[in-house]
């Protein structure tokens, strides 16, 4: 019975530190997701405008090439299908862009268990990076982007994707697979919509 009792007091602490964590976490995701959208909307609304022979980021090259894919998992598992999302929505991007003339995927993969994953089984890795998530600092950011941005400026890659999971609530998360590069352009009603607003706030 102390032994039981005992366990269930190591139990209940640990769910409260858990929680603390979570809650710190989730708190930070929530803070910084308006500045994220505001400079890609920033972002977006430039690449309309501005012509593409004005930075090398901007220019969209009809020729095909190869596509760099960013893969961001965890570090660790028992988080129910928060791994095993991104890891098949990625795959499943692979399998969609491998085959074509031109069109194969190379991956650089932030997280153990994407890392884990594709390192595997063979695939191209041109970056990759764990044990983070402890301690991300403004240093692992531009790591990230700069390897993106070189592979990008080099004549191998033509564009760059990143897969992710969108936080939405504790229990749920939607994997993402958006462009980084070259930089989207918007639709022409949401071009001008979006110029107004950022322009009048």
């Amino acid at each position: 019975i102390r032994s039981v009792k005992s366990t269930q007091q190591i139990t209940k602490a640990m769910k409260m530190v858990s929680s603390s964590k979570l809650r710190r976490a989730q708190e930070r995701i929530v803070n910084s997701r308006p500045y994220a959208q505001e400079m890609l909307r920033v972002f977006n609304n430039l690449a309309t405008r501005v012509d593409p022979s004005a930075h090398p980021l901007l220019k969209d090259d009809p020729t095909p090439g190869r596509t760099l894919l960013v893969v961001i998992t965890a570090d660790r598992g028992l988080c129910g299908g928060f791994n095993t999302n991104v890891i098949k929505g990625a795959s499943q991007f692979v399998a969609e862009h491998t085959g074509d003339p031109g069109r194969d995927v190379a991956l650089a993969l932030v997280g153990r268990k994407g890392r884990d994953f594709f390192v595997r089984r063979g695939f191209d890795v041109k970056y990759e990076e764990v044990g983070l998530f402890q301690n991300v600092q403004w240093p692992h950011a531009r790591a990230i982007a700069k390897t993106c941005i070189d592979e990008f400026l080099a004549p191998e890659i033509s564009s760059v994707y990143l897969v992710y999971n969108e936080f939405r609530s504790i229990i749920s998360q939607r994997v993402v697979v958006e462009r980084l590069l070259p930089i989207p352009k918007l639709e022409p009603e949401s071009a001008a919509i979006n110029t107004v607003d950022y322009l009048f706030e």
